[in-house]
């Protein structure tokens, strides 16, 4: 990846079902995560770490799992978050 070029972010078959203001919202935080991860040198620990394990994301009662590589963070899985019973 270019210095100071920003990952590309790649969504799945999953977020199909999701609803377009939450998809929106998760495309958002997306996007400034990839912006403050693109200066990191893709060789470092950070990013060894990031695509061993990936990354989750909730937002407004979805959960989002993302595969991370040295050029695009790729969303893998999108489901609701189960209703907490108290």
């Amino acid at each position: 990846m270019a210095e100071g070029q920003a990952l590309q972010v790649v969504m799945c078959g999953s977020t199909a079902h999701v609803p377009p203001e939450i998809l929106k919202t998760v495309q958002e935080h997306l996007e400034e995560m990839a912006r403050a991860m693109s200066p990191l040198d893709p060789h470092s620990a950070f990013w060894a770490s990031l695509r061993e394990s990936g990354i989750s994301l909730e937002v407004l009662g979805w959960k989002f799992r993302f595969s991370v590589e040295p050029d695009k963070l790729m969303i893998t899985e999108a489901q609701p978050v189960p209703a907490q019973v108290t």
